[in-house]
């Protein structure tokens, strides 16, 4: 192919012109850059003179993390401003007693003292049932009516009180008391959450907060029994003053009841009558003051305990009671042969049967006085059911009738037998309690701690107490010998130590005899934390 130089020639050439002139470009500029002329001088007057800059310290160095952080960290500060901001409450009582449930933290924990710990980091003051609210309040402030129990003693009513009932009949108390809160706006507002009511131990078991809380929380001093110096007496003839009588309705609504003395008259005895029915050969109608007069009354003393009376709870009293036996009244009635049923029934209907033969074995009566007056009004007054040995759950009160029967379908002979639904063990019996003070009281220090308690199995005689104050690890056996199932065991404490200022906690259980002679020990332990200030 011949190729056409026309066009390629003058190209080459515009080439070679453009390289020359970059080039010659280049070593203009060099050359026209003039060089650089010395300062000029500045007369010596003139010079202005300029502040020494301070020199550069050498930077420190930490052997931490920690050790570099601003001064304004200030981790002993921060500490005690916890403290004082998650102090636990202390609440005074009506009585002025003043109560913290919650222990201040003595011990180290992660190389630390924090004395807040339970708060800051267990947010102890704001868990469990009566963080919220006491068990009264609840029950009263329910859309729909419930029977409500009132201690006389200054204990603090708990869950405990629950299960009684919820585990005898069907309505189950977890079932209900998880959807009630799950709807709750005011347990919402709290953050409230299933660890407000629950701990959850190692193995993932929801328990109940208030139940293991003391074995859980930091701060309590542990005494061993070899250490503890401690008086204990007992006897079975203590009379509960009036204050420590504990009140429940049943059906009715409280405006419907006498519980108020004021409204006692003498003329509700005078014209109160009661009738006599069943299979029996002379039905009748009497008034008390007939009945009193034709049957006669006895005078014993006698405990009044209540079946679902949790551990350590204050659902017990004993006082002298003034009554008609029953047992004059089936003789005169002329019960027949065959009759195994006593239905002792309310003006407001309500009625737990009894099985005769154990009515009659427990001398039933029909109570008109107590300590020589006349019924209280919030015991049933102008007159009441009572039995030695048997529930105050069958102490009906305001008798308005009473019927013998054949019946097949069972008694309700309760002897306080009713059982935990979560493990299905009894758990109330024997039972043991403080009576005398509420939980988390606070005590001087130098000053005597007295404690008052009662122990009780209903229809079992109690044989020992015992006391541990190093969290079960050792007890303290207090044998209780020749005891009467008729009253309770009725014991004082008095511990003579000089404790330091700190929270203690005194774990309590009881034994007594079954029937077949083999020891019962209390299946849940009742536990009593003070504090000395």
């Amino acid at each position: 192919m011949k190729h056409n130089t026309k066009y390629i020639r003058p190209l080459i050439l515009l080439l070679i012109i453009l390289c020359l002139a970059v080039l010659a470009i280049g070593c203009t500029a060099q050359t026209a850059q003039e060089p650089e002329k010395p300062p000029e001088e500045v007369p010596e007057q003139q010079i202005e003179e300029k502040p020494e800059e301070p020199a550069l310290e050498e930077p420190e160095t930490y052997p931490t993390r920690e050790a570099a952080l601003p001064f304004t960290y200030e981790r002993e500060n921060k500490n005690e401003a916890a403290d004082e901001k998650y102090a636990p409450k202390v609440i005074t009582l009506e009585n002025g007693v003043q109560v913290q449930k919650t222990p201040f933290n003595t011990m180290y924990a992660d190389g630390k003292l924090v004395k807040s710990w339970n708060n800051i980091y267990m947010n102890a003051d704001n868990r469990g049932c009566n963080a919220c609210h006491t068990i009264e309040d609840a029950l009263e402030g329910m859309e729909t009516y419930h029977g409500i129990i009132y201690f006389g003693y200054p204990v603090e009513q708990t869950l405990h009180n629950c299960f009684g009932c919820h585990s005898f009949y069907t309505t189950k108390l977890r079932d209900s008391i998880h959807a009630i809160h799950d709807r709750n706006e005011t347990f919402e507002a709290m953050n409230g959450s299933c660890q407000s009511c629950h701990y959850i131990d190692d193995e993932g078991n929801y328990l109940r907060w208030d139940y293991v809380k003391y074995d859980v929380l930091l701060g309590i001093t542990d005494i061993s029994s070899e250490n503890i110096d401690a008086d204990f007496k007992w006897d079975q003839t203590k009379i509960a003053d009036d204050a420590g009588i504990f009140y429940k309705s049943i059906k009715s609504a409280p405006e419907d009841w006498l519980n108020d003395d004021s409204q006692i008259t003498p003329d509700i005895y005078e014209n109160w009558t009661i009738k006599v029915t069943g299979d029996i050969d002379n039905p009748f109608e009497m008034t008390l003051p007939e009945m009193v007069e034709k049957f006669g009354t006895e005078t014993h003393l006698m405990k009044s305990h209540c079946t679902v009376n949790g551990p350590g709870q204050a659902m017990i009293f004993q006082t002298e009671v003034t009554g008609i036996p029953v047992s004059k009244i089936m003789e005169y009635a002329q019960v027949h042969e065959g009759v195994n049923m006593f239905y002792p029934v309310g003006d407001d209907g309500y009625c737990y049967n009894i099985s005769t033969d154990v009515m009659l074995k427990e001398n039933g009566l029909l109570v008109t006085k107590m300590n020589g007056e006349p019924m209280p009004a919030d015991q049933g007054y102008p007159v009441a059911f009572w039995g030695f040995e048997l529930s105050a759950g069958n102490f009906t009160k305001r008798i308005a009738e009473l019927r013998f029967d054949k019946s097949d379908a069972g008694s309700w002979d309760f002897y306080g037998d009713f059982t935990d639904p979560t493990t299905g063990l009894g758990f109330d019996k024997p039972n043991v309690g403080i009576l005398t003070a509420t939980n988390g009281q606070i005590f001087k220090t130098n000053e005597p701690i007295h404690l008052e308690g009662y122990a009780d199995a209903w229809n079992e005689p109690i044989t020992q107490v015992d006391m541990s104050f190093d969290h079960g690890a050792t007890w303290i056996e207090y044998k209780i010998d020749n005891t009467t199932t008729h009253q309770w065991v009725y014991w004082y404490l008095d511990i003579n130590n000089e404790l330091e200022p700190g929270s203690y906690l005194i774990k309590l259980r009881a034994h007594s005899t079954m029937p077949d002679g083999t020891t019962r020990v209390s299946p849940t332990y009742t536990d009593f934390m003070f504090n000395i200030q």
